[in-house]
C-alpha cells in the first residue's frame, strides 16, 4: 500500500483498496473520538436525519446517534463500515460518487474524498434537505483533486455558505494527529 508521508499526501486520495488494507492492518486507525468540530456545531442543532460521508470507524456517527440523530454512515472501506456497524450505527459500503439517497437534515463530511467537480458538488448539494445543513471540514491544505472548503464555498449553487473559518486541532493520537489546522465550511439550504 502506498503510505505517503505528511508532506507527500497533500491532496492525495487513497483508493478504497489502500484504505481497506490500512483498516485491516490495525485494530484502530483513528482516535476513536468524534471530531470536535462536529460536536461543537451539531450540539446546537435540533436532531433529525444525518449522513456521515467517509464515516471511518464511526466515532462521529455514534456521537450523532447518541444525541438523537437518525444517522447513516458511508465509507468505501468494508472494514471501516463493519467497525461502524459494530458500534450500533447504520452504515453502508459506498463511494460518494455511487451513493444515492433522499436528502438529510445534516450532511457531515470530515476529510472525505468529495472530488472538485461540478457533478460532485451538485450531488453533495442534493443530499441536503430544505432547511438542512452541510458541515464540510478538511485539513488546511491544497488539492486540485479533492474539494477543499474554500473551493466548495465558491462553487456552491444551491446552498448558501454561512461560515468559512480556520480551526486549530488538538489531537494527540490517531492517523490525523499530525494535522494542526482545519478549514470549516457551514452551508445551508433555504427551508
Amino acid at each position: 500500500m502506498r503510505n505517503p508521508s505528511h508532506h507527500e499526501h497533500r491532496g492525495y486520495v487513497p483508493t478504497s483498496e489502500e484504505m481497506e488494507e490500512r483498516y485491516q492492518s490495525t485494530e484502530r486507525v483513528w482516535s476513536g473520538n468524534p471530531n470536535a468540530t462536529l460536536v461543537d456545531y451539531a450540539a446546537g442543532l435540533k436532531p433529525g436525519t444525518a449522513l456521515d460521508i467517509g464515516c471511518g470507524e464511526g466515532a462521529d456517527a455514534l456521537w450523532l446517534k447518541n444525541h438523537g440523530w437518525d444517522v447513516l454512515g458511508i465509507d468505501f472501506a468494508p472494514t471501516a463500515v463493519a467497525r461502524t456497524r459494530a458500534r450500533g450505527v447504520a452504515a453502508q459500503v459506498a463511494t460518494f460518487s455511487d451513493f444515492s439517497h433522499e436528502p438529510f437534515d445534516l450532511v457531515s463530511v470530515h476529510y472525505g474524498g468529495v472530488r472538485a467537480t461540478p457533478e460532485e458538488v451538485e450531488k453533495l448539494e442534493r443530499l441536503v434537505a430544505p432547511g438542512g445543513t452541510l458541515l464540510f471540514v478538511h485539513h488546511d491544505m491544497e488539492s486540485a483533486e479533492i474539494a477543499m472548503p474554500e473551493w466548495l464555498a465558491e462553487n456552491l449553487q444551491e446552498l448558501e455558505a454561512v461560515e468559512l473559518t480556520r480551526r486549530e486541532r488538538h489531537l494527540t493520537e490517531g492517523a490525523g494527529a499530525h494535522h494542526r489546522s482545519d478549514v470549516v465550511l457551514v452551508a445551508k439550504r433555504a427551508a
